[in-house]
């Protein structure tokens, strides 16, 4: 999904690739089979839906203000401020900028699956989320 998304050159459509990352993040939880991976996974759930429906309401915001491309963003905070800093905040926690909520997801579900065993999983979540900083940090 992170690979998908960086060839992406509007500003709705990196946010559903990145979302397949994030489905998978949330399988990490749900891989361990522990009350802690569960605990992980909702956890997780929560706050992904929490950044999703934040994300995808200020996209059609962003529409009436005629941003459409990830170009267009630049102009953002000089015509509508508070859109910019939520719109950005909302990318930096998709992308796993500590301390926001995104970071401390993704570290919860790692931190389960190093728990349960899954030796493999974190490291290969860890790259992905890597990748996906960068598609997603480029919105902001």
């Amino acid at each position: 999904g992170a690979l998908a998304a960086m060839a992406q050159t509007k500003v709705k459509r990196p946010l559903a690739h990145s979302s397949i990352g994030h489905v998978g993040y949330i399988r990490t939880g749900f891989s361990c089979g522990t009350i802690e991976g569960i605990q992980s996974l909702l956890i997780g759930i929560f706050i992904y839906a929490s950044m999703t429906i934040d994300a995808f309401a200020i996209v059609p915001a962003l529409r009436q203000t005629r941003v459409k491309y990830i170009a267009d963003l630049g102009a953002l905070a000089k015509t509508n401020p508070i859109s910019a800093m939520t719109f950005s905040s909302t990318m930096f926690s998709y992308a796993g900028i500590p301390p926001l909520a995104g970071f401390c997801r993704k570290f919860y579900l790692f931190f389960a699956a190093l728990g349960c065993g899954a030796y493999f999983l974190a490291p290969v979540g860890v790259v992905t989320s890597v990748i996906g900083r960068w598609a997603a940090g480029r919105l902001p």
